[in-house]
């Protein structure tokens, strides 16, 4: 009898498959320093903060322009991973329903140990967050030291950003968007 009631429920059947939870975004293991920064790339596009979050180490330590530095020196002090973690939640929900966001590097040069890789490059980065107090578009020249963790993992551990003449650069938006 149980076995009648069973085969007529289509317990045991396929089913569709539902979608995922949450928006899990692009995301490559980075067993290698160059998939640290295709991450970073790819939650600058989706807007995917927890994505930038994970690409970010435990130490992680921000340098900003002379200029944003001058105009508010307090400001980053203590600009760690939850301060940047902070500011890019922030950008992400006032951009939120954007495209076209995208981080492009040009005029790249790196350094590769076997611990430790360093990125300087010009950067574009254009996110439509909507503010009036700073373009859309913004550039700079970066600096991104990425390492090796225990684990074999690479995670960003270090960014110093440059100002290119007086266009609005990285570390003003993150002073627009610092929570």
């Amino acid at each position: 009898m149980a076995l009648v009631v069973l085969a007529s429920c289509d317990v045991f059947g396929a089913r569709t498959p539902e979608p995922p939870v949450g928006e899990a975004g692009t995301w490559l293991q980075p067993v290698a320093p160059d998939l640290v920064v295709d991450n970073l790339r790819a939650a600058v596009a989706e807007l995917n903060a927890a994505n930038y979050r994970r690409s970010l180490d435990e130490e992680f330590m921000f340098t900003p322009t002379a200029a944003a530095y001058a105009r508010d020196p307090d400001q980053w002090i203590h600009w760690d991973q939850a301060q940047e973690n902070g500011y890019f939640v922030t950008v992400a929900e006032a951009a939120k329903g954007s495209s076209g966001n995208l981080l492009r590097l040009e005029d790249a040069t790196t350094e590769l140990s076997d611990t430790e890789y360093i990125l300087d490059a010009h950067y574009l980065l254009l996110i439509k967050h909507g503010s009036q107090q700073i373009a859309d578009t913004l550039q700079g020249r970066l600096v991104w030291v990425i390492t090796k963790k225990a684990d074999g993992l690479w995670m960003l551990t270090r960014w110093s950003d440059q100002s290119i003449g007086t266009e609005d650069s990285w570390s003003d938006l993150k002073a627009e968007f610092a929570s």
